[in-house]
């Protein structure tokens, strides 16, 4: 009776948006022209019958859903399922062969599919793609080496960081092994130890989950090799541009990678980026998708971050939510600055609505060190009437006030204040 009545308050409190949600939401969404479907035991099957694509979307996105699974997701054998449109654009989903059922965000779908690997191994469309995989050639990069760069009397080190990711295809392509497991080993776990010492960071990061559809991204990094020209021209005319109004004195490192082709970030521009530590950057670029507009303000957001760890007490002790917030302000801000027109999608004004519930939020966890309240502002949670990207679009609107107040602290002032100086000087939250 415990069992049955803990189960109902579950159900009760889960929000009335979220569970419409989850319930109504196409999993796939699209006109996708080509199924790659690859088994746990790496066997693959191409489809690029239309209909047939259409029917199981059509069986994805309309059968039953469960909140929630019997076990783990993780225990569970996995197939991979990558839709690919005429674009290049992809969508992967996992399928659950003890069930047979889709895995999703936060449940499974009970389809009617049945994959079976022995079907797999019989196909035609399979026995070509795998003698394909066994006959093609060794991906040879030109641009593997470091590139020094030098302007406004500060250092830069351009590091394509692309054959960690192909050591792994590889090896996975080779041995078939645990997909996740080789990930972290080939890429992971060196890259962190080459950026902090150990090997302990990025195992839960979102910018490092082992990416499925390996083919893509073969395909991406070698298109990545052959644009590095013009992808390094971008990068240091963001930093001429940027350094022109604020330097550092550390010699940064910007780390170039794949993007995942597992994800489609279109909203970014083709670039998402983070500041590792005050003298490193690291850009992964889907190389269909960058533009030169893209990556320059990426540059000048980085750049900020990089600069502001330097200069303030950032490195000294740790962050806190209002910190992570004004900090991303300030980078938009700058910005704003380098470029008039940088018009990102991450600052828009929030409704009056959602402000307020956005900023009662924060005021209430500005001291809080949880990452999970970090992350629930950065990918929103419509149920609680939280939009996504609300700590950068709140942070920039505390600096937009901030210097409206006070148009005499300069570039460098503020670059080096402190959070709750800022908030304060802002007026920002006062009768809010």
């Amino acid at each position: 009776m415990r069992t049955v009545i803990s189960k109902i308050l579950i159900v009760v409190s889960v929000p009335i948006l979220f569970v419409l949600w989850f319930y109504n939401h196409k999993v796939i969404d699209g006109d996708y022209t080509k199924l790659t479907i690859k088994m746990p035991n790496e066997d693959v099957t191409v489809i690029d019958e239309k209909e047939k694509i259409r029917n199981i979307i059509n069986s994805i996105n309309n059968s039953p859903r469960n909140l929630g699974t019997e076990k783990p997701w993780y225990n569970y054998e996995l197939a991979s399922l990558i839709f690919e449109n005429d674009s290049g654009d992809s969508k992967a989903v996992h399928y659950m062969m003890e069930n047979q059922n889709i895995k999703i965000r936060f449940g499974e779908i009970n389809t009617d599919l049945v994959f079976e690997a022995g079907e797999f191994q019989e196909s035609e469309y399979a026995s070509a793609a795998v003698m394909e995989n066994e006959d093609q050639e060794k991906v040879i990069l030109e641009y593997g080496t470091v590139e020094t760069y030098s302007i406004n009397g500060q250092t830069f080190e351009i590091i394509p960081y692309y054959q960690p990711y192909l050591d792994f295809m590889d090896e996975l392509e080779a041995t078939k092994g645990n997909r996740e497991d080789l990930f972290s080993t080939y890429v992971v776990k060196p890259f962190s130890k080459e950026l902090y010492g150990h090997e302990y960071y990025g195992e839960e990061d979102p910018f490092y989950v082992a990416p499925v559809n390996t083919d893509k991204m073969i395909e991406m990094i070698i298109q990545l090799d052959d644009q590095y020209k013009e992808i390094s021209r971008f990068i240091k005319e963001g930093l001429e541009d940027s350094t022109a109004l604020l330097t550092g004195s550390e010699k940064v490192r910007i780390y170039l990678q794949p993007h995942s082709p597992d994800f489609n970030y279109l909203e970014m521009g083709g670039v998402v980026a983070f500041a590792a530590d005050k003298d490193i950057m690291v850009l992964q670029i889907d190389p269909r998708k960058y533009t030169e507009k893209s990556i320059k303000q990426t540059i000048a957001h980085e750049l900020h971050h990089v600069v502001t760890m330097e200069v303030s007490d950032w490195s000294y002790r740790k962050q806190h939510l209002l910190d992570r917030v004004i900090m991303e302000g300030k980078a938009d801000t700058f910005g704003k600055l380098v470029y008039p027109d940088y018009d990102v999608a991450w600052i828009e004004p929030l409704s009056p609505e959602a402000n307020n519930k956005v900023w009662s939020f924060i005021d209430e966890n500005k001291g809080s060190y949880k990452m999970e309240d970090l992350t629930m502002l950065h990918l929103g949670r419509p149920s609680s009437g939280i939009p996504k990207w609300s700590n950068y679009r709140i942070g920039y609107r505390i600096m937009e006030d901030f210097l409206e107040r006070n148009p005499e602290v300069t570039l460098e002032q503020w670059t080096e204040m402190r959070a709750d100086e800022i908030l304060e000087l802002s007026g920002f939250g006062v009768g809010e």
